[in-house]
């Protein structure tokens, strides 16, 4: 007699299923017959991400999801979620600069943000990337929702120069009225028959300029008093007249005087600019003397030239090569240094500038010359092993002093709670953004083999900067 034995499958195996806060089960939960594939699949509620699936234990099983695996007894898996990162860039308009609020934040975290007006100048809104206007609040708070860019607008000031003659002896001519802060004020006044022009007084009496026309930059309110004296019977009287090309102005020596007085004719070139000669109503080249001395023996014209100033750049490097931005540059002119991004068995961290402050964490660092600049590209020592091959623990892989590694398409973090972590390829393109929000956090991120470079920053603590490789 024969006898068979009869066997069915065990549908006895049971996956059960969580979410924990801020995301919802999609898929999955059940019961399975034995040895069946089973994908499990969680959603993230708005403003949060899918970190992983932990076990009953709470052990990490997978960054995956949807995640598929075959089932082969009970299961209880549970599916976790963070808090989206996100980044706030401000930037200030010119004539002001960012105070505070620039940085890394979570989803619906409170962002205060505060800009602060240069000297003259007063603080207008904020607008968006747009440029469309969400504030004329500062500081301001605002809801953090996703990556935002806001600009700070400033505005300058506006004041009043007020006019007065001293006496019946003359008049004034011009220059009054209503100027923005740092704008030139051009003043003259007129004497009367048989009367010269003598000074400028301020509110207070005290002499300004004895130059006629003056001109003056505006800073604040102003008063200002034409003063006139009679003429001497027998004297002749000779106008001086001083005018500045672009980028300086006359500070003393126009006016009206006696034959034979001693004079002084003195310019002030602008910031970045310096004075370069004299000239005559001809065009003819003076003195290139300033102040410059003379005797007034007959009505004279006199122009004050300037040129902008020329200043070098000079770039260092330790233990890595500067690939170019050295050089002679022109005031106001914009300049870009560029560093290799490795050197022998290093790889640039940052720029520094003439003090050690650090400057930035970009290859290319552009930037505005006002002056003789000298800047360092700082290079690290590489400290790398071996890449990881697949475990989920770090003992033999890559692994910096302060714990950047990745495996299994999560990228792990240790020690780095509160950090804003970005991370870039070798040619400085941004994969990743966000904000650690633990000592041993967990980022799922499927990077492309290669080596990237990851940089943390917290505040007023020192930034780090360490590179790790993906096999």
């Amino acid at each position: 007699m024969e006898v068979q034995a009869q066997f069915a499958a065990n549908v006895y195996c049971q996956v059960q299923l969580s979410a924990a806060a801020n995301g919802r089960l999609k898929a999955g939960g059940g019961t399975y017959v034995y040895n069946a594939p089973v994908q499990i699949e969680a959603e993230a509620a708005a403003g949060y991400h899918f970190v992983k699936w932990t076990d009953a234990a709470g052990d990490s099983v997978t960054a995956q999801n949807p995640y598929t695996f075959t089932v082969q007894g009970d299961v209880v898996m549970q599916a976790h979620f963070a808090t989206n990162p996100y980044q706030v860039h401000l930037l200030a308009e010119a004539k002001g600069r960012i105070k505070s609020g620039d940085g890394g934040y979570a989803h619906n975290a409170a962002a205060r943000i505060e800009a602060e007006a240069a000297e003259g100048y007063h603080f207008v809104k904020w607008t968006n990337a747009a440029g469309d206007s969400l504030s004329g609040r500062n500081p301001h708070t605002f809801t953090v929702t996703g990556d935002t860019v806001v600009r700070a607008h400033f505005a300058a000031n506006v004041y009043r120069v007020s006019l007065l003659a001293a006496t019946a002896n003359g008049r004034i001519m011009s220059g009054g009225g209503d100027y923005a802060y740092d704008t030139r004020a051009r003043i003259e006044a007129e004497a009367a028959v048989g009367y010269y022009f003598v000074k400028w007084t301020d509110a207070r009496g005290d002499s300004v300029s004895a130059a006629n026309p003056h001109t003056l930059v505006v800073t604040e309110d102003a008063t200002l008093r034409a003063h006139f004296a009679a003429k001497a019977a027998g004297t002749d009287y000779h106008r001086v007249r001083l005018s500045a090309e672009a980028n300086g102005r006359i500070k003393s020596g126009g006016g009206e005087y006696a034959a034979g007085t001693q004079i002084g004719a003195e310019a002030e070139a602008d910031a970045g600019y310096h004075f370069v000669k004299w000239t005559d109503a001809r065009g003819d080249s003076v003195s290139a003397a300033n102040p410059f001395p003379l005797v007034v023996r007959s009505d004279m014209t006199l122009a004050a030239y300037f040129a902008i100033n020329s200043y070098a750049v000079r770039l260092v490097a330790e233990n890595g090569r500067i690939k170019a931005g050295g050089g002679i540059y022109t005031h106001g002119a914009m300049a870009t240094a560029e560093a290799a991004a490795d050197g022998e068995g290093y790889h640039f961290v940052k720029w520094t500038d003439a003090a050690g402050d650090s400057l930035s964490g970009d290859y290319a660092y552009r930037f505005l010359v006002t002056g003789e600049t000298v800047l360092t590209a700082v290079y690290e020592r590489e400290n790398l092993t071996e890449p990881l091959t697949g475990s989920e623990q770090p003992p033999t892989g890559v692994e910096t002093p302060l714990g950047v590694y990745y495996t299994e398409g999560v990228l792990h973090l240790v020690n780095l709670d509160g950090y804003s972590i970005s991370v870039s390829t070798m040619k400085g393109e941004r994969v990743l953004l966000f904000m650690a929000d633990s000592d041993n956090a967990e980022y799922a991120a499927a990077l492309p083999a290669g080596v990237y470079i990851l940089n943390g920053a917290k505040g007023k603590e020192k930034a780090v900067v360490r590179k790790f490789m993906v096999k």
